[in-house]
């Protein structure tokens, strides 16, 4: 009698462990990539274009189950179906004991959109998808201009170092280095809306990173101390004794070599407290750089991976059931979100090949929140700041472009709140 075949299943990478047990409706803890192209979606070579793309992507058919003591991907029979884009932005994915795929392709107009469940992968790895489908979605329309072999040069790395928990990789027991950071930031209030708040800026790329430069800075630096004016142009005088603190994920591939599509991320921290209203912006990017070098080291970032990996090892956690967990995990967030004022995540530059380059307008990035949160991307010169909100008021939106525009920057922007365009 032949023995019964196990599910194809894998546990969840270390990081995304967290998600399962705080979503939320209010927070889905899904993130969203657009693409504008020059030119109509075609449904049927869209479609076509998905089914080739999770050949290369398997992992990608994964669904969240849950199990005893932790939450695991387990293989399915589920297909995505592409379809005309009739959800809000960021709508969720995750719905506990419930067979769903973590992921989702729509398009509208000229716009292919890719949703994806954040304990699934990260930005880079659903960006590495999100250019294999556009890539043989524009092979399949334009045979004569797009050749089929430019998506496997985009994804040389085969499926099993796609699928690597790069956590578990580098993993090695260091000390512990601690932040210096102050235990409870500036926190954002307001009126909550009942949808997300997104807000578009789209502006010249070169523009943007030429100011940063006459500042000695790069440019998540140089937006993130922007943003700390904006926010501190909204704060009570009594309010400036606590620091701004902004939450910025760092793409660890850049530090350790990985090829996974799998989450491989970790946040850092910097702050500034503000003094008597003073907004000085270079003495405000002096500090934020500092900051930056200090923490993105890799001894700093071996360090984070050893304290992300420490609670997975810990034997209590190992036998601990999964309601305890979930328990101890939401906890741990609320506490965290504490020392947060909000989150700025720079994706960088997505580069194309030559031969797509021609049909791509730009790349637009969002991410669920449950305050406000701001995601950079650029493509050519095409730079966006994407920003989401859970609150009614754009004060801090508006106060951003307006110094931009103030510095001569162009701003283009696209909402779905109550920002002029051009302002």
């Amino acid at each position: 009698m032949k023995a019964k075949k196990s599910a194809d299943w894998r546990r969840l990478d270390n990081a995304a462990k967290i998600f399962p047990c705080t979503s939320t409706k209010a927070d889905t803890k899904v993130f969203r990539f657009s693409c504008e192209l020059t030119e109509r979606i075609q449904k049927a070579p869209l479609q076509q274009a998905l089914d080739q793309t999770l050949e290369c992507f398997p992992h990608f058919l994964y669904i969240l189950r849950n199990g005893l003591f932790w939450y695991y991907l387990e293989a399915g029979d589920l297909r995505p179906k592409v379809h005309e884009e009739n959800t809000g932005v960021c709508s969720q994915l995750f719905y506990r004991n419930q067979r769903h795929l973590l992921f989702d392709v729509s398009y509208y107009r000229n716009r292919i959109t890719l949703e994806v469940y954040h304990a699934l992968t990260d930005g880079t790895g659903a960006l590495q998808f999100l250019q294999y489908l556009l890539c043989v979605y524009l092979s399949a329309v334009h045979p004569g201009q797009v050749p089929r072999e430019l998506a496997d040069e985009l994804s040389p790395a085969p499926i099993s170092s796609r699928a690597e928990d790069s956590f578990k990789k580098y993993y090695q027991h260091v000390k512990k280095v601690r932040s210096g950071l102050p235990g409870r930031a500036y926190r954002l209030t307001g009126r909550f809306s009942e949808e997300y708040r997104v807000t578009e800026g789209l502006m010249s790329c070169r523009k943007v990173l030429d100011l940063a430069k006459a500042y000695d800075s790069t440019l998540t630096v140089f937006l993130c101390a922007l943003l700390m004016i904006s926010i501190h142009r909204e704060m009570m005088l009594y309010k400036e004794k606590k620091p701004v603190v902004i939450t910025v994920p760092v793409n660890l591939r850049q530090y350790f070599f990985s090829e996974t599509t799998r989450n491989f991320f970790g946040n850092i921290r910097v702050a500034y407290r503000f003094q008597e209203g003073e907004e000085n912006l270079e003495d405000i990017i002096a500090s934020l750089k500092s900051s930056f070098e200090r923490e993105l080291t890799q001894d700093r970032l071996k360090s984070r991976i050893s304290g992300y990996m420490a609670v997975e090892r810990n034997p209590f956690a190992k036998i601990a059931p999964l309601s305890f967990k979930n328990f101890c995990l939401r906890i741990a967030r609320r506490v965290s979100d504490f020392g947060e004022t909000m989150v700025v995540s720079n994706v960088g530059k997505v580069k194309l090949p030559e031969e797509i380059s021609p049909f791509v307008e730009s790349f637009s990035v969002f991410a669920s929140t449950a305050k406000l949160q701001v995601c950079v991307c650029s493509c050519g010169d095409a730079l966006s700041v994407g920003f989401s909100s859970r609150y009614e008021d754009t004060d801090i939106q508006r106060n951003f472009f307006r110094l931009l525009s103030g510095m001569g920057v162009d701003v283009e922007i696209k909402s779905n709140a109550s920002v002029r365009e051009k302002d």
